[in-house]
């Protein structure tokens, strides 16, 4: 990426927004402890720290609609075949939203089905829908270990009470490595965009 590209972000220790970043709505995940309860984060707490993260006031606070904490866990079944029951997207695997993937694995594996199904409709050859669960697999794996590589990176480059300050410092130089290496600001940019 260019030095501009590196300017574009601005960072704070437990959070990289892009600068001018505006929304009419929103969902953000902060970090909190494993052991934080939502009555813990009043909508003034929320916005306190949402402001924390962009660096200056956010000039319309709006209604906080939604809080819920979620814990940021990858989920693979296997096999994603049990005899005529074919499992897709969440059923069969689970995300963390961090890596932006979940709708992307489902409509993957509904893709992968819809040929098989068709191709055995029309030419009774059912070895597409043998191989469902292992092609999707090959997919799912793949986007699991860059949902759970981003989730650990953006969490770890944070609050170092959280992972501790070497995590935090190793995070950093990794987000530096992205922003600085057009090798690895491609292959992040594939797997973002899921070309990869």
């Amino acid at each position: 990426m260019t030095t501009q590209d590196q300017r574009s972000w601005s960072p704070h220790s437990n959070a990289l927004f892009p600068d001018g970043f505006r929304a009419v709505a929103s969902r953000c995940y902060l970090q909190c402890p494993l052991d934080a309860a939502v009555e813990e984060w009043p909508d003034d707490r929320v916005w306190e720290e949402i402001e924390a993260r962009f660096g200056e006031p956010v000039a319309a606070r709006g209604p906080i609609t939604s809080r819920t904490l979620v814990p940021l866990r990858g989920v693979v079944n296997e096999p994603m075949r049990h005899g005529r029951l074919f499992l897709l997207g969440d059923a069969a695997h689970i995300v963390p939203p961090t890596g932006g993937k979940g709708m992307n694995l489902a409509l993957h594996d509904a893709g992968v089905l819809a040929t098989a199904v068709l191709r055995q409709r029309a030419e009774r050859d059912t070895s597409l829908l043998d191989a469902y669960s292992a092609t999707c697999l090959k997919h799912v794996w793949n986007y699991q270990a860059y949902a759970a590589w981003v989730t650990d990176l953006v969490h770890d480059a944070g609050d170092a009470s959280y992972s501790g300050a070497f995590r935090r410092r190793l995070a950093r130089a990794e987000f530096e490595r992205l922003f600085a290496s057009e090798t690895a600001g491609r292959l992040f940019g594939e797997f973002l965009t899921g070309l990869n």
